[in-house]
This record gives C-alpha cells, sequence and structure tokens, in this order.
C-alpha cells in the first residue's frame, strides 16, 4: 500500500486509547494515529480531517459504537469502519454489519490481536484505495467516452446491450432504462433488422465488421449512421461481446446533397472533359447559359463549341494545365457558340482531375461574362466621352486619393497625372477646402441625401494665382454596403464671378436710379397734382383736364418704371400656388366692367406668389385696354404650364415679338411695360414665354417648363 494512513480511535478509556496507538504505530511505520474519548469528539474530527480508516470501541457513555456508526455512515458512507470491542456477541456483531461496518473485532489479551487489527485496517484502507481508484478510472472512462461525437457501444453476445455512451441516449432519444432492456436490432427501423443481425453475427464469427444503417429514433426520425465493431474475447479467446463505434453521416450525406445542389443549380457551367477533349459531363446550366441540354454535348469534341478565333489559345493553355497540374490556374476567357448561333463570352478555370478514379477528367468551371464584356465596352465609351468634355473630371476612392484624372483636369490645375494620381485633394485644395469638400460628400452617403451637390471651391494651380471652380460631386454606383469612390467635376467659374459682380454693381446703380426717380421725380409731381386741383376749383377748362390726363400718365410710367427696376428678374421665394385661387383674385382688382373670366382645371405651381399676382394683373389689364368693355378672358392648363387667353383685336403675327419690348403698346393710354413686366416674371421662374391667336382670334399669352406640385 503506497502512502500514509490517517487512523481515528475512538475509546473512553486513555489506557486502552494508548496501548492501541502504540501497537499500530510500531507495527506498520505508515500509520498515523490520532485518538479521541468519545463519539461526539470523533465526529468533530471526521467533520474537519477525514481520516483513512475509523477504529471505535462498542461500549462508550452518551453514543456508543454502533450509534456513532450509523452518524458516520450518513455522511460517508464508504470510509473504512472497524468496530473495536471488549463486548462481543452475535447481537452486537449483527447489528453492526446491518449498519455498514467495515469490519468487526473482539479485544483480546496479548499482542496477536493488534497485529490483526493492524492487518484488518491495512486491507481496508487498500480495498477502499482501489475502489477510489477504480471509481476515478470508470469516470474518466466515462467522461471521455461521453466527449465523443461519435456512438460507443459495447453488446453481449445476445446482441442486448452491455455498455453505451451518452451519445446513444443524445441521438436516439431512448433513456439509458430502456436500453439496458433492448436488442441492438430494436433501435433500427424493420427494413434494417436483417442487416444489423448478420453485422452481429460477422463480427463475432470474423472479428470486425463495418456497416451502415438508419437509427430509429424514439420520434421515429431515421439517422443514417456508419458503424464499426470488434469482437471482444475472454482470457481463452472465446466471444463474448462486441465494442464498436457509430457515426453520424447526416452531415456528410448533406454535404453530398449540397454539392450536388451546387453543382446542378449553379449559375455557371461545370464540365468535365477526358484526356481527348470531349465532354463526359455538362451540368443543367449550360441550357440556360448557352442553350444546350446536357446530354445532346456529353461526348461532342469541348473546342468545337469554341469561336475560332480563340480555339488555338484555349486548347494551348488547358494542354499547359493538364501538363503541370500543380502550377498556378489561369482564367481562360474566350467566346463560346450559342445554340442560336449567337457567341458568348465566358471565362473558365480547370482543375485537372484526370488521375482520380471519381472523376477521370479535367474539371472546368465556366462562367457567363458577356454582361461583363459589354460594360467593359461601355466604360471604354464613357472614357472617350469623359475625356473630351471640356470639363475637368476627377474620381476620388474611399480612401481620399484621385484615381482618374481627365486632361482638362490636368491642364486646369498644371499638375503632370502622374502627380495627381496617388495624391489627396490638398494638392490643389486648402484645408477648409477639403474638410468642405468632405462634409459635401457626408451629405451624398446619407440615407436620405441628394444624388449631386454642387458647391464652390477655390482652387490652388502648380503656378499662377487661386481660382474660383463649381464642383459638381456625386458617387459612383456600388453594390454592397460600402462606399467606393466618389466622382466630380470642375468648371473654372472666375468668368462668371466677374459678370455676377458688374450685375451686382449695375443693380447698386440700378437702385440708386430709382431712389431719385422715386424721391426727386414724386415731389414736385405732387405738387403739380396739387396745384391742378385748385386750378379746377377755380375755373373750368379743357386745358386743365388734359394736363391732369398728362399727369395721370406720367404716374402710371414712374409707377412701372419703378416695378421694372426694383422687380426686374429677381424671385423672392417659391411656394406652392393655386392658380385657381390666385388667377380668380387677380381679376377682382381690375376694372373690367362688363368683360368675363373662365377659369378652367389649372394646376398647382411651385412658383413667387407676388410675382404671379402682377403676372395675372398685367395680362388682365392688357387685355381690357386692348379688347373693350366685353372682352372674355380664359385662364387654361397646357401639358407643362398655362395660358391666359382674350377674345379681343388680337396681336398681328409681325407684332409678337416686338409686344415685349419696352414702351410698346397699341394704346395711347399704354405706357408700353406691361407685357414687359409679365416676361420678366416669366424670366425669373425660368419659363419660355411666346404669344399666339386664342381659338376666337385674340391674344393667347403660353408660359411653359412650369414646375407643377402634386
Amino acid at each position: 500500500m503506497e502512502g500514509k494512513v490517517s487512523i481515528l480511535h475512538v475509546d473512553d478509556e486513555r489506557s486502552m486509547r494508548d496501548l492501541t496507538e502504540t501497537f499500530l504505530e510500531r507495527d506498520n511505520e505508515q500509520f498515523t494515529v490520532e485518538t479521541v474519548p468519545s463519539a461526539e469528539e470523533g465526529l468533530k474530527r471526521i467533520e474537519y480531517h477525514p481520516p483513512d480508516c475509523v477504529v471505535s470501541d462498542y461500549d462508550m457513555p452518551k453514543t456508543d459504537g454502533l450509534e456513532f456508526l450509523e452518524t458516520v455512515r450518513e455522511q460517508h458512507p464508504n470510509l473504512p469502519f472497524i468496530l473495536f470491542t471488549g463486548k462481543g456477541s452475535e447481537e452486537v456483531a449483527g447489528d453492526a454489519i446491518a449498519a455498514g461496518v467495515t469490519d468487526y473485532l473482539q479485544k483480546s489479551g496479548g499482542s496477536e490481536h493488534y497485529e490483526l487489527l493492524a492487518n484488518r485496517i491495512h486491507n481496508a484502507v487498500q480495498a477502499r484505495r482501489e475502489a477510489k481508484r477504480a471509481d476515478k478510472q470508470e469516470r474518466f472512462t466515462s467522461q471521455a467516452l461521453d466527449t465523443l461525437e461519435d456512438v460507443f457501444y459495447v453488446l453481449n453476445e445476445d446482441g442486448s446491450f452491455r455498455r453505451w455512451n451518452n451519445r446513444l441516449t443524445e441521438i436516439t432519444g431512448y433513456p439509458s432504462q430502456e436500453l439496458a432492456e433492448m436488442h441492438a436490432t430494436g433501435l433500427f427501423p424493420e427494413d434494417e433488422h436483417n442487416k444489423v443481425h448478420d453485422a452481429i453475427e460477422t463480427a463475432l464469427t470474423s472479428g470486425e465488421v463495418t456497416e451502415k444503417a438508419d437509427f430509429l429514433t424514439a420520434d421515429g426520425d431515421r439517422l443514417p449512421h456508419e458503424f464499426r465493431g470488434t469482437r471482444l474475447t475472454d482470457g481463452e479467446g472465446e466471444p463474448t461481446g462486441i465494442v464498436g463505434i457509430g457515426r453520424d453521416l447526416t452531415d456528410r450525406r448533406q454535404q453530398e446533397r449540397r454539392f450536388r445542389a451546387l453543382v446542378e443549380e449553379s449559375k455557371d457551367i461545370i464540365s468535365v472533359i477526358d484526356s481527348s477533349g470531349r465532354f463526359q459531363y455538362q451540368s443543367p446550366s449550360v441550357k440556360h447559359i448557352l442553350g444546350y441540354d446536357p446530354d445532346e454535348t456529353v461526348g461532342n469534341m469541348a473546342w468545337d463549341y469554341i469561336h475560332p478565333g480563340d480555339r488555338d489559345r484555349v486548347i494551348e493553355q488547358v494542354e499547359e494545365q493538364v501538363a503541370n497540374p500543380d502550377a498556378e490556374s489561369r482564367a481562360i476567357e474566350y467566346r463560346a457558340r450559342h445554340a442560336d448561333e449567337s457567341w458568348r463570352w465566358m471565362e473558365a478555370n480547370g482543375n485537372n482531375q484526370l488521375d482520380n478514379p471519381a472523376v477521370e477528367g479535367h474539371i472546368i468551371t465556366s462562367r457567363d461574362t458577356t454582361e461583363r464584356k459589354e460594360r467593359q465596352q461601355e466604360l471604354k465609351k464613357y472614357k472617350t466621352i469623359v475625356q473630351s468634355l471640356t470639363d475637368a473630371v476627377y474620381v476620388v476612392d474611399n480612401n481620399g486619393r484621385f484615381t482618374y484624372v481627365n486632361d482638362e483636369f490636368v491642364e486646369l490645375v498644371g499638375y503632370d497625372r502622374e502627380t495627381i494620381v496617388g495624391n489627396t485633394p490638398s494638392l490643389i485644395k486648402d484645408e477648409n477646402a477639403v474638410d468642405r469638400a468632405n462634409r459635401q460628400l457626408g451629405r451624398l452617403l446619407s440615407t436620405d441625401g441628394p444624388d449631386t451637390i454642387s458647391f464652390e471651391v477655390t482652387i490652388h494651380p502648380r503656378t499662377g494665382d487661386p481660382f474660383v471652380c463649381e464642383d459638381h460631386m456625386g458617387v459612383l454606383p456600388y453594390d454592397d454596403e460600402e462606399f467606393e469612390a466618389s466622382v466630380g467635376v470642375l468648371r473654372d467659374i472666375t468668368e462668371q464671378k466677374e459678370y455676377e459682380q458688374t450685375i451686382e454693381a449695375e443693380n447698386e446703380r440700378l437702385a440708386e436710379f430709382t431712389g431719385i426717380v422715386s424721391h426727386d421725380l414724386q415731389t414736385p409731381l405732387g405738387v403739380v397734382e396739387t396745384r391742378l386741383e385748385l386750378a379746377q376749383q377755380e375755373c373750368e377748362s379743357d386745358h386743365l383736364h388734359k394736363a391732369r390726363d398728362a399727369l395721370d400718365r406720367s404716374q402710371t410710367l414712374i409707377d412701372d418704371l419703378l416695378m421694372l427696376a426694383q422687380e426686374g428678374s429677381q424671385v423672392v421665394e417659391f411656394e406652392p400656388v393655386e392658380l385657381t385661387h390666385v388667377s380668380k383674385q387677380c381679376w377682382e382688382s381690375v376694372e373690367t366692367d362688363q368683360t368675363t373670366l373662365q377659369v378652367e382645371d389649372v394646376p398647382v405651381i411651385n412658383a413667387d406668389r407676388s410675382r404671379i399676382k402682377r403676372l395675372f394683373e398685367n395680362l388682365y389689364s392688357n387685355a381690357v385696354n386692348h379688347g373693350g368693355s366685353d372682352v372674355a378672358v380664359r385662364v387654361g392648363a397646357m401639358d407643362d404650364g398655362f395660358y391666359v387667353a382674350d377674345t379681343g383685336p388680337g396681336i398681328p403675327e409681325s407684332e409678337q415679338e416686338a409686344v415685349f419690348e419696352i414702351g410698346y403698346s397699341t394704346n395711347e393710354e399704354g405706357t408700353g411695360f406691361g407685357l414687359r413686366i409679365v416676361e420678366e416674371v416669366a424670366d425669373a421662374h425660368g419659363w419660355e414665354l411666346s404669344v399666339t391667336e386664342s381659338k376666337q382670334g385674340g391674344a393667347r399669352f403660353e408660359m411653359s417648363g412650369v414646375e407643377t406640385v402634386e
């Protein structure tokens, strides 16, 4: 026996405790004895430091040896416990055995009974340690077997189960109690029983067997497995059972099905050609790609389907791959003949399997690249178009570096293409401009962002002064979630900016002029108007009435002139405008006498409300002034705008362009500014204004290119 043996001796007589300790430690140097005077004290020692063996007297006060034994067994059912007592009887011995005592020994005189006690202790501890080792080994074996992904089983000669791992219960769904009473064939469907029975007999007679069969689970499912069994024998070589492994084939079958589906349902053509170049197999995809039934191509030469201009090159590359199977495979691009006699571009990759008995051929995967080829041709055309543009075009990748610029871009910034490509926009922009461009790119990439963005940027060329460009930016289309590149067009707007500055200066001078008109002319005209009123009160004269008419005309001219000068072609704010409501509202503000207005189903448009009212008021006034008191006016809708027509005398075709000139009027009381104001309003909105003859012979003014609101 290996290692020390700790012994707890419980006896109420001190002399007996000392004597027993002395004899035991002298008899076996591996023994270490601790003594206590009572069962209560012994229980405390066991609770904190369980010994290897307990030796206890029987006849002790308070708690005797049997009661002590029963209490120990509740917590330590396998702890060696020897009842060493001077009171011997069959009744005590029977009770001790019933309580689970390890051994029973009666005290007697002489050293022989201590030697016997030492031997009993040795045997009890040795047996306990061997049992613990066996339990440990059994747990280790069981744990090891339970960790297997395969089923482990041991069968008796009659085919009943002797042992199994947890995998068997997990897979089949049968509890261990049922497996213990089941024959092996009970785990298989009836159509597999003969096969399983024959496999058991083969293993018992020949020593080994491998067989495939389906488990039938408790739920009625079939699970494919491969079983391997080996015969077990006794010391004389006689068979005692079978030990084996069952491996789940579900994944393998699924892989086979997936592989078959991959080949059969592949969008690419998977072909096998033999050493002579004939098709041995064609996947079904050849039907929808090239229009052939797979069976009709098998046995034909693969080269017969290749364009004559590509045939020699393809044969040469395939032969190279066959001769050098370990060399890196290169894609082969060629044109394949479609069943309708057209040609499709294909890209093929080969894998030499001529030495594989399962395939015995060269596997070729061919992909239809016709659309990609056509896109490449389109890209070449687009590149030619981009190079011919008069504006500078650039592409910046997702790392913020130029990947493409056209010739105009190179000329615009003054750097050569080699310097620009691979560099960042900071080459031609300052830090603020780069940050602004990045913010604009962020807007483009946002979920609800615009498709394109235009903004001004200052360019710093390699030589010369900085200049201002208008940058039109967008992003290149991308299929996945990762942004690839942005594209932009730079247009030098230096001259435009200078023109805008000139216009701004002119507007300032015009504003100054209108101030003079409104102040320096309105004041003396007001004095004249007052004097006329006083003169008319003192006397009656046709000269005064005519002077009054001339004064009113002058005031009208000044009002129209101020309106042209102040409003011009500017639009203050766009908003949805209901033409039906506005057109009728403006009619009420015009002195129309007996004239009539008819408004058809006109749309809601996006426009400046105050300017639209000015347009209608002037067109109505023009109709009344030239058409008389009984003129009729119609407002109607066109496909891309609206019109205003009247029943007046109309405008001769030769004068239809002149009517919009300042000062033109066929009415003595007209200012010649009304239709000019109409034209200014139309221009401010970006509409096209035209005049023609109405159905009633009058004038018809058409506004087209109008933005409607749904």
